[in-house]
């Protein structure tokens, strides 16, 4: 009579983190092509902004993109650092100078989200204003490059690790 192999722990918990990467590779992805509008709209208020901080419309749209943006990042770098980062450096997916790369743009992008919380576009004053409102333009500019890089390289290499 043939015995059959009950898969170890080992690969039954592989199997599980591959599963689970690769759910979050497909949910990233999802939120990064959710992000361009409001990307192109906090960079053009965030540059009014800052240099004609008393613009209504552009403090108004400012609010709105900030709004939109924050709960999307803190989401998606959380996601990032805590889950998928440590996993590729532990499967050695992806270089260690590229993974050196994305922390040092997710501290850039932390840096400018703290230049911007607790700023009220609508209500505090121009000089506050014009100081988020470039931080703004910056954080988009930057979040915009990032995604670019990991649609390019981070995803198509998390979906080629699971199957190597």
């Amino acid at each position: 009579m043939p015995t059959v192999r009950k898969p170890s722990a080992t690969r039954t918990g592989n199997r599980a983190d591959t599963r689970k990467i690769r759910n979050l590779t497909e949910e990233l992805s999802r939120e990064e092509h959710g992000l361009g509008m409001p990307l192109l709209d906090a960079a053009v208020a965030g540059v009014i902004l800052g240099f004609k901080p008393s613009d209504r419309e552009m403090r108004a749209q400012a609010q709105r993109c900030w709004e939109t943006l924050k709960p999307r990042l803190n989401q998606h770098l959380m996601s990032e650092d805590e889950t998928v980062l440590p996993w590729v450096e532990g499967e050695g997916g992806i270089s260690a100078a590229a993974l050196d790369r994305i922390k040092k743009r997710h501290l850039q992008l932390r840096l400018l989200i703290g230049k911007l919380t607790g700023v009220s576009f609508e209500e505090d004053p121009d000089k506050v204003v014009s100081v988020a409102g470039k931080a703004l333009c910056a954080l988009a500019v930057k979040l915009d490059d990032l995604i670019d890089s990991e649609e390019m390289r981070l995803l198509p290499a998390l979906r080629k690790m699971p199957f190597a």
